[in-house]
């Protein structure tokens, strides 16, 4: 794969990775100091707000090392932890139209902000995914698989090829296959 597109695939979720540790940090220890007031906001408020800040931590460590390592089995963590917390603002947005009604849920920034974040998020992690299966840079031996590196022109000596246009005679005893 030409380099300029892999670094473009790896960008980002490098951006994602610097997004989400902003929201950690800034994020966490403000809704750590607030108390809950409901079970709609049970999330944003005391140990649960700390405990999702640990995890969304672990989870960027993890993506961080996934795209430096190139391991896709790394993707997981923030992959699975992204998807439940996008469950868990789901099933409040439910409760809360259910509860106050409609028009004044749906209308408001936060659902305009999820439908641009949702698919930025999943297509590139998809990207980055796809990037680490069909062209990896590093072959495991049990894989059977050899890369071949497109970009980097190879001189090849005059005495390998004509040592290598040399073929024995032909034993005429084996079968030919067609």
């Amino acid at each position: 794969m030409d380099k300029y597109l892999r670094f473009f695939i790896k960008f980002q979720p490098y951006m994602i990775v610097l997004f989400t540790l902003q929201m950690v940090m800034v994020l966490t220890p403000a809704m750590a100091q607030n108390e809950t007031d409901g079970i709609e906001n049970l999330r944003f408020g005391g140990k649960v707000a700390v405990v999702f800040g640990f995890s969304w931590a672990l989870a960027v460590v993890a993506l961080i090392t996934a795209i430096h390592k190139e391991d896709k089995r790394l993707i997981y963590p923030y992959a699975c932890l992204f998807g439940f917390e996008l469950l868990l603002l789901v099933l409040r947005e439910f409760y809360i139209i259910a509860v106050h009604g409609f028009f004044i849920e749906v209308l408001t920034i936060k659902m305009y902000v999820a439908a641009l974040v949702v698919p930025y998020v999943c297509a590139s992690l998809f990207a980055l995914h796809r990037l680490f299966t069909v062209d990896p840079i590093e072959t495991r031996r049990d894989e059977g698989f050899v890369r071949f590196d497109r970009n980097e022109m190879v001189a090849v000596a005059e005495s390998q090829i004509s040592s290598s246009t040399i073929s024995p005679v032909p034993n005429h005893n084996t079968p030919q296959v067609v």
